[in-house]
């Protein structure tokens, strides 16, 4: 019985360590399995599309949308905006305009705008460049600093970053400086949040909202008429 007893022990011990080296692998393969999930997840988490009524007067006379998608490990950003104000039967007022951002480890990289505002075209291109984001309108070119924020609304760094706002439509610096009113409640996507607001006194002074997670949830500006015209989150 000694013999056979003692076999019994050596083979269980014989076992056990590659038992457990065994279970050790399986470990470190499930957590490397984790850590690449989550980090894949991570990496393709992107913000949400914005959806926005454009409202003057109590009246809907403009949609505003955003998407956004990856592209390797880049953000691209695409936004379009059309306005149609009437007067009885008449069209007073038209505007439409579509522009791409293109963003790499929260740097803007490239850049391009379309627009007709009420009959006046814009067009313009950019693309970093050894000292900045090179822009290109008609035969007009010229260089925006390196950290420079597009004034597109749905980036918050457009009123808390320290870079240079760019005028999203002729892509030239806007020397303004944001300013952070503070929280209020405000209806966007159908429901009461709380949101941050900022002022942004420019040629045609505006208020953008953000919410506790940096998503723009509203805006408001006044037409060339004194009417106030508002982006209301769907």
């Amino acid at each position: 019985m000694e013999p056979r007893e003692h076999h019994a022990l050596a083979t269980t011990a014989d076992h056990r360590p590659r038992a457990l080296s065994c279970m050790a692998l399986l470990f470190v393969l499930f957590l490397a399995g984790m850590l690449s999930t989550s980090g894949s997840e991570a990496g393709s988490t992107l913000p949400q599309d914005l959806q926005f009524d454009i409202v003057r007067e109590g009246a809907v006379v403009g949609r505003h949308q955003i998407t956004f998608r990856r592209d390797g490990d880049k953000l691209v950003v695409h936004s379009a905006v059309k306005i149609k104000v009437k007067m009885l039967f008449f069209t007073v007022y038209r505007y439409k305009q579509t522009r791409e951002e293109v963003w790499r480890d929260d740097k803007l990289i490239a850049l391009a705008s379309q627009a007709d505002d009420d009959g006046t075209l814009y067009d313009i291109k950019g693309a970093a460049g050894p000292k900045g984001i090179i822009v290109t309108s008609g035969k007009l070119s010229w260089v925006l600093p390196p950290d420079s924020v597009p004034a597109s609304y749905w980036n918050m760094s457009m009123v808390v970053g320290k870079g240079p706002l760019v005028d999203a439509q002729s892509g030239r610096v806007i020397d303004v400086k944001p300013t952070r009113v503070g929280e209020e409640k405000v209806t966007a996507g159908g429901r009461q949040i709380v949101a941050t607001r900022y002022r942004i006194v420019a040629e045609t002074p505006r208020d953008v909202w953000y919410d506790a997670s940096g998503r723009w949830v509203k805006l408001t500006m006044a037409g060339e008429d004194g009417s106030v015209i508002e982006w209301v989150l769907k």
